[in-house]
C-alpha cells in the first residue's frame, strides 16, 4: 500500500478531517491533502509524529506491506 493510501485510511479510520489531522501534526491542511494525493511526502520528523499519533510502528507506516513503495524509495534515495 502506498503512503498516500495509508495516511488517508488512518485518518478516516480515526474519524478525523484533514484539518483535524493537520492540527494534531502541526502542519497545514494542504500538506495532508498533498500526502493523500501522492503529490509529496512528509519529512522524517513528521513521519515519527504520525506513527506516534496513530500508535503504529514506523515500519508499518513507511513500508505498509512487503512491496517497496514511493516512501521506501525516497528514504533509500535520501540515504545515498
Amino acid at each position: 500500500m502506498e503512503f498516500s493510501d495509508s495516511i488517508k485510511q488512518l485518518r478516516q479510520d480515526n474519524k478525523l478531517t484533514q484539518e483535524q489531522l493537520a492540527s494534531k501534526l502541526h502542519v497545514t491542511r494542504q500538506a495532508i491533502s498533498n500526502w493523500e494525493n501522492n503529490k509529496n511526502l512528509p519529512d522524517i520528523e513528521t513521519l515519527i509524529e504520525i506513527a506516534t499519533t496513530f500508535h503504529i510502528s514506523l515500519d508499518q507506516l513507511i513500508l505498509g506491506g512487503t512491496n517497496m513503495n514511493k516512501m521506501t524509495e525516497k528514504l533509500i534515495e535520501d540515504g545515498n
